[in-house]
């Protein structure tokens, strides 16, 4: 299950979104954030353009457990700090249909990725078993350089996974897809 949020973003140098919160059957395992300054809704800009808003830290929160757990999504663009963030997004391809490196690409170059396509891609994959068999939290926390411009709204793609629990003859199974 996929699921799409937006929100606008105050005029502010740290951003805490708090996403949703999700039941026990559905486990978030990728969440991909972008920004966009002035575009939805704007004919004048290309809307699946997306901008680096001078971000230099972010991270996700699921209940307690910080995604990553170390502040390495430390980016500067314009020092060209982005290879941790450019290679996560590469990489999502390759682990999110399970395919070898050498037979996918991502297809982005770093000047692509740079200019057009600064997305962060989060893998939340790893959760501990309380987590999984409970309501999670979802918060996103974003540190800029700068005051983030006017008009600017983030974007947010949760993928999930389901369990479904089966019981028969006192056993219990659980299936993950």
């Amino acid at each position: 299950m996929v699921q799409c949020d937006s929100i606008s973003v105050l005029q502010t140098r740290n951003f805490t979104w708090r996403l949703l919160v999700k039941s026990a059957p559905e486990k978030p395992r990728w969440i991909i954030v972008a920004f966009q300054t002035d575009k939805p809704g704007n004919q004048e800009h290309n809307p699946s353009i997306f901008d680096y808003c001078n971000l230099t830290n972010m991270f996700v929160m699921l209940n307690c457990r910080r995604y990553p757990e170390i502040d390495s999504v430390d980016t500067n663009i314009t020092q060209q700090k982005f290879s941790r963030v450019y290679g996560d997004a590469a990489a999502f391809q390759t682990k999110f249909y399970n395919v070898k490196e050498l037979i996918s690409s991502p297809n982005i170059t770093p000047a692509d990725y740079k200019e057009l396509f600064p997305m962060f891609v989060f893998d939340v994959i790893k959760q501990s078993e309380k987590l999984k068999n409970s309501v999670t939290d979802i918060q996103i926390k974003a540190h800029f350089s700068a005051n983030i411009a006017a008009n600017t709204e983030a974007f947010a793609v949760v993928i999930n996974d389901k369990s479904i629990i089966f019981q028969s003859d006192g056993q219990k199974m659980r299936v993950d897809y």
